[in-house]
């Protein structure tokens, strides 16, 4: 009898450390530390990191605000400065509300504040070049009812129009898309039609004697009509513009200050003596473009044209 009494205490030592080794090792993982995770470093907009650079509450002057047509297309520049004085060129929706692809050619005086010219229900596509002279503007057009485009000249001075294709618009079996290149003289203009599978033709437009010559053909990438070319710098080089990844676009003064083609910033330097200054916050550009003497600047985004004086403050 006294044997099983031993039996049954030895069985109930091995059972209690048992438990008690179970304790320990649930004790040891609730007092063990949290692991802890690195945390994602926070993007920082690369210009307020620049601490060469002066930041500014302003450097511009919006002169306009004007509403464009929508695209989600290539319909090469939608916004052209004359190359001769302050006029901007873009195409706005024919109610002048809300548009998509087509609308009205338009032309916009910074310096006086007035438009100055308005086509009437043109189907105006884009690619807009206007001439050496800054007399004429160039664009290609939707013919609604053949269902071609076309491309076609207007005088600034009286309002003539010029059909360029005529009734040789259609130059393949769809909708014959047509470019501009550009002006190759004052009275000689580039532009080019799809005439078929991978095949792109050019022509030379004479003004003069409003004829319309075939030259030679190209392939699809090989056309370079009805490309969107942006501007980095003002053609002086002294104002620049970037954008950071939260789409808020800034603007840079100063000769010494450089920035990247690819605008991401990556090679934004800059001297003691350049100024920064936020232009448009939390808004995706689509367009911009300096004026020749570098004194404005015009922006298009999604369904807006902005216009700014260079080089002055709002007091």
């Amino acid at each position: 009898m006294k044997t099983i009494y031993k039996i049954l205490f030895l069985l109930l030592c091995l059972f209690s450390l048992s438990l008690l080794a179970a304790c320990s090792v649930l004790q040891a993982q609730m007092n063990r530390a949290t692991p802890t995770v690195e945390a994602t470093p926070t993007p920082i907009t690369l210009p307020t990191q620049l601490s060469a650079i002066n930041r500014v509450e302003s450097q511009t002057c919006q002169v306009a605000e004007l509403v464009a047509i929508q695209t989600d297309k290539p319909q090469g520049d939608l916004l052209a400065w004359s190359p001769t004085g302050h006029e901007v060129a873009f195409v706005q929706p024919v109610n002048q509300y809300s548009g998509f692809y087509i609308g009205d050619l338009t032309v916009y005086d910074a310096a006086t504040k007035e438009t100055i010219f308005t086509s009437k229900d043109r189907a105006v596509f884009g690619d807009l070049t206007w001439s050496p002279d800054g007399s004429a503007l160039a664009f290609s057009a939707l013919d609604q009812t053949a269902g071609v485009y076309t491309i076609k000249t207007v005088s600034l001075t009286d309002g003539n129009e010029v059909d360029v294709f005529g009734d040789a618009a259609r130059t393949e079996d769809f909708a014959s898309q047509k470019g501009i290149l550009s002006w190759a003289t004052p009275s000689d203009l580039v532009v080019t039609s799809v005439c078929g599978s991978d095949c792109v033709r050019l022509y030379l437009y004479n003004t003069v004697s409003q004829t319309l010559n075939p030259q030679q053909e190209v392939r699809y990438n090989e056309n370079t009509s009805l490309t969107l070319v942006n501007d980095i710098a003002s053609p002086d080089g002294y104002w620049q513009i970037s954008t950071d990844n939260k789409n808020n676009t800034w603007i840079t003064s100063g000769v010494n200050s450089i920035i990247s083609d690819t605008l991401d910033n990556s090679g934004l330097t800059s001297s003691v003596d350049s100024r920064i200054s936020l232009l448009v916050a939390g808004t995706s550009l689509k367009e911009w473009k300096f004026s020749k003497d570098s004194q404005y600047l015009a922006i298009r985004t999604a369904d807006k044209v902005l216009v700014y004086q260079l080089g002055c403050s709002v007091k």
